[in-house]
């Protein structure tokens, strides 16, 4: 029998965030907080449940309800996170050192226990990242925690999947070596799938900016919560990134109501047309968590969507899409004394093209913009600039030395 690493052994697993600075700007639009209010906040929400048909691109899982929305950056600090991780390596090791001596000296069939016992305790940590994203999340949406705090918690549960995935998989090395294995390889894979969920690229992108190295810069997203799930975006040259959680499209606890994995392909594939046809489709059975993974490459970019078997309804959707290939909903063009503004609006609160010239000459003007108070950047060569709008109605403001305007903007 082979000596248990510190990653299969580390079963007391303890998580330091990151101490992080985030600067955004988070209106106080819809916060209740009452119990009744609470409660009046959750029924207010909108019968989409099933993603928005976009035209001649992929579709897009959409939130309902009220959503609170904004515009973050992180800031590192870095003694914390030293003093962070140096905390989180003594423990580590201390847990190390004792579980080792005692799994070495165990006979088979206790070994076959401590396995069993460890992963019981591992699938009790994977249960309480949805839990607490879940709560996290709710209370961002009516204002009881800031952007900080909801970050904070994302971090937490990025990181803590990751030590357990690293724990899970040293498990399933170590049940490989058991008389009889202890574990089920399907089973372990869904659990693979459920730990995915929080390391995300744009929380991979989040857990970099706060990280130890000296060349961390800091890292711009937009958050979006409401009472059924949250939105995470970023924008990175013509590349929209979004990741979308829908806590009511999720029954766990349901019968599947599949009979067969191609007909829960078929539903998959069913809510993105345009995507499947233009695309290379896998479709990955995770029954066991009564979940189906949809992947698809397709012309405009990558989607990756997760049907909930006994909801028959997307769960999760995570997507990297061209911005250029999204249509343009409405084009709304507002004139004042020295500046003109044009709006380009895209689907579903996707990414914005704002255009600013010369009220008089017509000829572009370099400008400073911001939104909700967060200043995104200036405008280009061309009087240009693209971003996300942190919700369906914020303020606009933009300055361009000479002249400033400000004007209420509503992607509806």
């Amino acid at each position: 029998m082979n000596s248990a690493t510190p990653v299969l052994l580390a079963l007391l697993l303890v998580c330091s965030v990151p101490a992080i600075t985030v600067v955004a700007a988070s209106p106080e639009r819809g916060v209740v907080h009452s119990t009744d209010e609470r409660h009046a906040f959750q029924q207010n929400t909108a019968a989409q449940t099933t993603p928005v048909e976009i035209e001649n691109t992929t579709n897009q899982l959409s939130l309902t309800g009220d959503i609170r929305g904004s515009h973050a950056e992180t800031e590192t600090d870095f003694s914390a996170v030293l003093a962070g991780v140096t905390t989180q390596l003594q423990v580590d090791h201390e847990t190390y050192v004792l579980s080792e001596h005692t799994f070495t000296q165990a006979d088979d069939e206790r070994q076959t226990a401590m396995v069993e016992s460890a992963y019981d305790r591992l699938k009790d940590r994977i249960n309480t990242l949805e839990e607490r994203e879940r709560e996290a999340v709710q209370d961002h949406a009516v204002g009881e925690i800031s952007d900080a705090e909801l970050i904070q918690v994302l971090l937490q549960n990025y990181q803590e999947a990751t030590t357990i995935e690293e724990t899970l998989d040293e498990l399933d090395t170590r049940d490989d070596l058991l008389t009889e294995s202890a574990l089920s390889s399907q089973q372990l894979r869904a659990d693979r799938t459920l730990l995915d969920f929080h390391t995300t690229s744009i929380r991979t992108n989040l857990d970099m900016a706060t990280g130890m190295e000296e060349s961390s810069e800091s890292y711009e997203f937009r958050i979006q919560t409401s009472q059924d799930g949250y939105r995470l975006s970023q924008l990175d040259g013509r590349t929209y990134t979004t990741e979308i959680v829908r806590f009511d499209n999720r029954n766990a606890d349901a019968p599947n109501q599949y009979q067969s994995t191609d007909q829960a392909m078929d539903q998959a594939t069913g809510y993105y047309p345009w995507a499947n046809e233009h695309g290379t489709s896998d479709f990955h059975d995770r029954s066991q968590e009564t979940l189906y993974w949809l992947d698809i490459a397709h012309d405009e970019g990558q989607l990756n969507a997760y049907l909930d078997g006994g909801t028959g309804d997307i769960y999760r959707e995570m997507q990297d899409i061209s911005a250029n290939s999204l249509p343009i909903t409405e084009t709304e063009t507002k004139s004042y004394p020295g500046l003109e503004l044009t709006l380009n609006k895209t689907p579903v609160t996707g990414p914005s093209e704002l255009t600013v010239v010369d009220t008089n000459t017509g000829e572009p003007v370099q400008s400073t913009v911001e939104v909700d108070g967060v200043e995104l950047g200036e405008t280009d060569e061309d009087g240009s600039i693209s971003y996300l709008p942190p919700a369906e109605e914020y303020n606009l403001t933009v300055d361009s030395g000479s002249e400033s305007v400000s004007t209420s903007i509503s992607t509806e």
